[in-house]
């Protein structure tokens, strides 16, 4: 009888330790990962935005479907490939030229860390002709708002996450 209150007890008390252990760590440390593989991308300057959403002018918000739609980050280069909702500053010759679709080389990128959270990518691009500057603020989880400072146009918002590069 002694025995088996000794091995009731134990195993009571190693229910209650696994218990415990799983309904306090799993969420936080997977959240820690996830938030240390985000900071290694933004580090690593090499990533993909994927837009999600675009945030017009007025404060409409468009969805946008697949991942057609991309802002992409290597070393010292960006890519970017997005539509534009909103009003432009110069009369459109080429249809195909509505959004964003170009390639800027040799640029200064700056990484500032939020105080609650996250990080500001600061970008300015001086070689270019459709934008002047690129903001993403990025969350530990990964989502991002890109902001986009064109030069003959509204400035702009995407809505998404970020990834590994392809």
């Amino acid at each position: 009888m002694k025995a088996s209150k000794i091995l009731t007890t134990g195993i009571v008390c190693l229910f209650l330790a696994v218990s415990v252990t799983r309904a306090q760590s799993p969420r936080h440390f997977r959240d820690s990962l996830i938030a240390r593989a985000v900071k290694q991308l933004i580090d690593s300057r090499q990533f993909i935005f994927f837009v999600q959403s675009v945030m017009a002018p007025g404060g409409q918000s468009v969805p946008m479907a697949g991942e057609n739609y991309t802002f992409r980050i290597r070393t010292d280069t960006v890519l970017l490939n997005l539509p534009y909702v909103g009003r432009s500053h110069q009369a459109v010759t080429d249809y195909n030229q509505v959004g964003f679709n170009f390639k800027a080389g040799n640029i200064d990128y700056k990484i500032k860390e939020r105080k609650r959270g996250g990080w500001d990518v600061t970008i300015p691009v001086h070689n270019s002709t459709q934008v002047s500057l690129i903001v993403l603020n990025v969350l530990k989880n990964g989502s991002a708002t890109l902001h986009l400072t064109p030069r003959n146009k509204q400035p702009i918002s995407y809505q998404g996450n970020i990834a590994e590069k392809e």
